[in-house]
């Protein structure tokens, strides 16, 4: 068996999950006869995975995403505080990232920055951060651009 890294495993463990949700379909009806609301990671529509770490120095901090159908699309074209909801909240961790793109503009703590990074939080969920909350630029240089 060879020694495989905790990145790689995170990886692969991420890769098979996207694809068996996948294949799961969409969103079953719930017990009141509504569709089930689902939160999807974008990277389900990315053809490529990169994943790196990033390190949130704030306590508190939101990840926002927003369940399937038009909320999420609204969500993942522009990350904000009004088209996303809070799925998690991270505090002074290292988080996986896989993108990051442009959305509403956030100011806090003397820092600013409209640039958002998708990162799975702790708990599991996948969502945005501002970057203001992570450590590094206002656009993170070793961090992509999201393509969706």
């Amino acid at each position: 068996m060879t020694n495989t890294s905790p990145r790689t495993l995170r990886a692969l463990t991420t890769a098979l999950l996207v694809a068996a949700a996948a294949l799961a379909g969409p969103a079953t009806a719930s017990a009141t006869g509504q569709p089930a609301a689902t939160v999807r990671p974008a990277v389900a529509e990315a053809a490529a995975v990169d994943y790196t770490e990033v390190h949130v120095w704030a306590n508190g901090v939101n990840v926002r995403n927003a369940a399937s159908g038009i909320p999420f699309h609204t969500c993942k074209t522009f990350p904000s505080r009004q088209n996303c909801q809070v799925v998690a909240t991270v505090s002074r961790t290292t988080v996986t990232a896989y993108c990051q793109k442009q959305g509403e503009v956030i100011s806090d703590s003397g820092y600013t920055s409209r640039w958002w990074t998708y990162v799975q939080s702790p708990s599991g969920p996948w969502g945005w951060v501002n970057n203001v909350y992570i450590t590094g630029d206002e656009h993170l240089a070793h961090v992509s651009d999201c393509t969706f």
